[in-house]
């Protein structure tokens, strides 16, 4: 019917709420940059009660991804500072496994249990999704240092990486 069913107020400095929600079951995951931080909803009902709320993930431009029980996403404002860390949260209690400071900011996505990045300087890095750290089993430089805010698409065995400037790579990752 398009009726709304709840809401909670996400009230973010600058009225920005950039990054999607990620959903599992009936728990929403919700964050924002510039200072605000993230928290966990559980809906019961029309009624959404918080789990946990903490500064520990900020993020500003691109969502975060749940894999196996943790969410991974990138923390803190991004600039041409490269500001932005890698980090991964235990879903259930918001609590802070591990922070990597290696690629600044940047978009990133899941495939076949690793973490695909693409760093702000266009550095792209693929590690297995673990709570124990980020450890790059592979890692190029496949754009200039332009500003690489856009999420990594992964299609048919090719990863295409572009940057603000409208620069686009393909990735040839299958193996064949």
């Amino acid at each position: 019917s398009g009726r709304q069913l709840w809401s909670f107020p996400w009230k973010t400095q600058y009225e920005l709420n950039i990054a999607d929600a990620v959903v599992r079951g009936n728990e929403v995951f919700a964050s924002a940059g510039y200072e605000h931080g993230a928290a966990l909803f559980r809906i019961k009902g029309e009624t959404p009660e918080p789990v946990w709320e903490n500064k520990n993930l900020r993020n500003h431009i691109n969502s975060s991804i749940l894999i196996g029980g943790y969410i991974y996403g990138v923390d803190g404002n991004i600039n041409s500072l490269g500001e932005g860390n890698l980090k991964c949260l235990d879903f259930a209690t918001g609590k802070e496994a591990w922070s990597y400071k290696g690629l600044g900011g940047g978009g990133l996505m899941a495939a076949d249990g690793k973490i695909i990045m693409l760093g702000d300087r266009g550095e792209l890095a693929v590690a297995e999704a673990s709570p124990k750290g980020f450890s790059p089993i592979s890692r190029a430089q496949v754009l200039g240092t332009t500003k690489c805010w856009t999420v990594p698409t992964l299609a048919n065995g090719l990863i295409y990486c572009r940057n603000a400037q409208g620069d686009l790579v393909c990735l040839a990752v299958s193996g064949k």
